[in-house]
């Protein structure tokens, strides 16, 4: 799988790796006092807890004392549920340079014994040496079968059952939940957010069958989300959003699977959609695609319906986890407001 190497790419990066096929290889985990404290298999309420993994199946013997976090939902809702986080991977703002804050804005902060990791790697041997129990790995976007195969002698690790942000948020958090020993937590969390969704839609009934385009910056084009089979998509439409048939039934290929390549030659698609949100892998490309002279010209572009969004939410909203829902909801109100209004 090839890895992310520049700001931004993890956010399409990812949708790659979501269509690998997955092997049905089978990886356990080490329990022993080497990889983890020592703990009373079977005596927790809800263990021994199996799960089946892209790479295999992994069995967490009894409530974890230890956790590692690889992935962005793993970390933000493990800290929302009070596990004892001894590693977790750094919020993408602070490895960019938008922040100096290595927790995510939308999880509850972590002490300061906790050991931030690389979120564009995956070190096993400084994994190994926080000692965990339990290693969450659900949306971990630069994890492979050989590093999986390699962080399984170290502790159980619990990830995606078949594909890279193929679950949906409630799936995912209560996946984790019951490797924490805590699905009750875990349910507390998706409650939250299905209200904070039902909240925005009773607030803006306006948004029913609205139109957006979601997409990033490139050289000369645009790679326009136009599935709503993939995690951002789902969102979208829980929110009344669809994504624009305009655009979404161009021919083409796209440069990642679930997206079309959309020239900005064509650009004039754009203006037909009730919001724009975009990214960018560098500032530079922002400027170049808002110069462009078919994009500069476009009505939605000078208008509260286009958003450009910053690192943090562009992370959230590709893979929109449960703990993260009401603090995105709250970065795309104001544009949601405005095209609800329409």
């Amino acid at each position: 799988m090839r890895r992310p190497s520049r700001p931004w790419t993890p956010l399409f990066g990812a949708l790659l790796a979501a269509t690998i096929a997955v092997s049905g290889c089978t990886a356990t985990g080490r329990t022993d006092d080497s990889a983890a404290p020592d703990v009373a298999s079977g005596t927790s309420k809800g263990f021994p807890a199996t799960f089946t993994n892209a790479w295999g199946t992994a069995t967490v013997p009894a409530a974890p004392r230890r956790v590692v976090t690889l992935g962005y939902a793993d970390t933000a809702v493990a800290s929302a549920m009070g596990a004892n986080i001894v590693g977790a991977v750094k919020s993408y703002g602070s490895v960019s340079g938008e922040t100096k804050d290595e927790n995510l804005p939308y999880a509850k902060p972590l002490d300061d014994s906790v050991t931030w990791l690389d979120p564009m790697t995956i070190n096993t041997e400084r994994v190994a040496g926080l000692r965990p129990d339990l290693i969450l790995a659900s949306t971990a976007f630069t994890l492979d079968e050989p590093t999986y195969k390699r962080l399984s002698a170290v502790a159980p690790v619990v990830t995606y059952e078949k594909q890279l942000y193929g679950a949906d948020a409630t799936e995912e958090t209560l996946r984790i939940g019951r490797a924490l020993g805590d699905e009750q937590g875990a349910r507390k969390i998706v409650d939250t957010a299905d209200r904070a969704v039902a909240k925005l839609k009773a607030d803006l009934p306006g948004l029913a069958g609205k139109t957006y385009l979601y997409g990033q910056a490139r050289d000369g084009f645009a790679v326009m989300i136009t599935k709503e089979t993939n995690a951002t998509a789902r969102f979208m439409n829980r929110l009344g959003l669809a994504p624009l048939p305009a655009v979404a039934q161009l021919d083409g290929k796209g440069s990642v699977p679930g997206a079309i390549d959309v020239s900005y030659e064509r650009a004039a698609l754009f203006d037909r959609a009730d919001a724009l949100f975009m990214t960018y892998q560098s500032g530079a490309l922002k400027e170049k695609f808002e110069s462009d002279p078919v994009v500069s010209r476009l009505r939605i572009l000078t208008s509260d319906r286009y958003l450009p969004l910053g690192i943090e939410a562009a992370t959230a909203l590709q893979s929109p986890n449960a703990a993260a829902v009401p603090w995105l909801i709250g970065e795309l109100r104001t544009t949601l407001t405005t095209v609800a209004a329409r």
